[in-house]
């Protein structure tokens, strides 16, 4: 009885965990991972009309079956909600570029309209949340100073990743829509390059960054007033790459980060499925449009739900 009773409990923990598995087939997770993919043609405008099977996404490697499947457009002639957080670094950024910066934040305030969700960030500043109106918005751009806290190398570095994570974790709660946050910076701070790996001394503040911005649907796009690319240089890309973001360097002109930040906020698809139960902090997605011509926007590495 006592061997029987053991059994009934074993499976019904297993029922209550979603993990019994038949013979033959691949444990899967206990949580849907959902990825929000832009999809542009050669133009750059967004490529609506998708279905389901145009899209094939692979999981480390392996092919999986969507489960679920949604189209967020603008051409659906509704007003899409968008919502993005500026961050504003105030430590790579040296003294004498409080107004350039400035001026950039306000320019961005200055597109958004309701229904859009916008936010200011400094930083180094603790007490900035990822929320709040146009007002609280434009205080906090009058009150930065490019200057505020002196670069200190990797403690700038996990501060910032810190800021990322902290962002994305307020904005987890809003579901099924792509999140956009904007580092207006410095490379060094806007797009700080993969670690090499767990004996780096921000790999854990890296693998926090992902899981949050993962779960939260959030894309960081890097804007560098005075930036060149180190793309070339980098072996794993930038938090941007990770993310499914994009990096600005060296413009002048505000309004083409401006116009792709709102472009892709308020046209893309989520994609939704059941990855493989595998134990393991990151994980590789490939997104691919089974169409010509097109170029598809998406996360690169997904860190493990928690």
């Amino acid at each position: 009885m006592r061997g029987l009773r053991a059994i009934l409990v074993a499976i019904a923990a297993l029922v209550a965990a979603g993990a019994v598995v038949r013979a033959g087939q691949t444990a899967t997770a206990t949580y849907l991972v959902e990825i929000d993919a832009v999809v542009t043609d050669e133009a750059g405008k967004p490529v609506v009309g998708l279905k389901q099977e145009d899209f094939q996404v692979k999981d480390d490697g392996k092919l999986v079956d969507l489960k679920t499947f949604d189209a967020v457009s603008e051409a659906d002639d509704r007003r899409v909600a968008r919502s993005i957080v500026l961050l504003l670094d105030d430590s790579g950024v040296g003294p004498g570029n409080t107004v350039t910066m400035q001026t950039i934040a306000r320019t961005f305030i200055a597109r958004m309209a309701a229904p859009d969700e916008f936010s200011v960030i400094r930083l180094n500043n603790r007490h900035d949340e990822a929320f709040g109106d146009r007002l609280e918005a434009l205080m906090r751009i009058s009150e930065y100073r490019s200057d505020a806290l002196p670069f200190f190398g990797r403690e700038t570095l996990e501060n910032a990743l810190q800021a990322f994570t902290k962002v994305a974790r307020t904005l987890e709660p809003i579901e099924h829509r792509r999140k956009a946050l904007v580092c207006i910076g410095v490379p060094d701070v806007c797009s700080i390059a993969e670690p090499t790996g767990r004996t780096s001394l921000i790999w854990r503040f890296w693998l926090d960054m992902l899981g949050a911005m993962g779960r939260a649907n959030a894309s960081l796009y890097s804007l560098e007033p005075g930036g060149t690319s180190r793309r070339a240089s980098m072996s794993g890309g930038t938090v941007a790459d990770a993310t499914g973001g994009e990096v600005f360097v060296n413009t002048t002109d505000l309004t083409r980060p401006i116009d792709i930040v709102r472009r892709d906020t308020g046209n893309y698809y989520l994609l939704g499925y059941w990855p493989a139960a595998v134990t393991r902090p990151l994980h590789t997605v490939e997104v691919k449009v089974n169409r010509r011509g097109v170029r598809v926007l998406a996360r690169r590495v997904r860190g493990e739900s928690s």
